[in-house]
């Protein structure tokens, strides 16, 4: 083959630049194969998310059982850092507000836990039998409610909470 010449003769074939292409491409799959892989064995995949929503409520609300220094202290490695509350009277709660104005609660039992996961996030829907003293005032209460945890940094986080009306028993 002769070449025009006003081309090079050191231009590599197009048999050369396909296997070049060819080797780039594998090279990018593999690549995103490999972080696809990474992202998605980090974050737990719950065999039961039930179980394990029922378990983070559980985490949640007995932390709020603990004396006003422990639980400032255990909520803050418990709550993430876009965390959000809205109460039952329409407050809206962000983290830093939160974590001195939690709840003190005194007794509690979860039911009707409904859970589901996608990824990182896991939604738990339930309904709760409490007595708590909210923003200085003691309430008796069956709500139902719903918290949205995120796999981060090894952990589950509180991401979310919302208090429903209270339902009659």
């Amino acid at each position: 083959m002769h070449l025009p010449s006003h081309l090079p003769s050191h231009l590599p074939s197009t048999r050369a630049l396909g296997r070049a292409r060819a080797a780039g491409l594998a090279l990018l799959v593999v690549a995103a194969v490999a972080l696809a892989a990474c992202s998605s064995s980090s974050t737990p995949t719950a065999s039961d998310p039930n179980a394990q929503g029922t378990a983070l409520v559980n985490q949640f609300f007995t932390i709020l059982q603990q004396p006003d220094a422990a639980k400032a202290d255990q909520l803050k490695s418990f709550i993430a850092p876009e965390f959000q509350v809205v109460r039952a009277n329409g407050d809206q709660v962000a983290r830093d507000a939160y974590l001195t104005s939690a709840p003190k609660v005194a007794t509690y039992a979860i039911d009707n836990v409904q859970a589901t996961q996608g990824g990182d996030v896991l939604v738990v829907s339930y309904k709760i039998h409490t007595s708590e003293t909210v923003n200085g005032v003691e309430q008796t209460t069956t709500a139902p409610r719903l918290s949205v945890f995120r796999y981060m940094d090894g952990a589950w986080k509180l991401a979310a909470h919302s208090n429903f009306g209270a339902v009659t028993q």
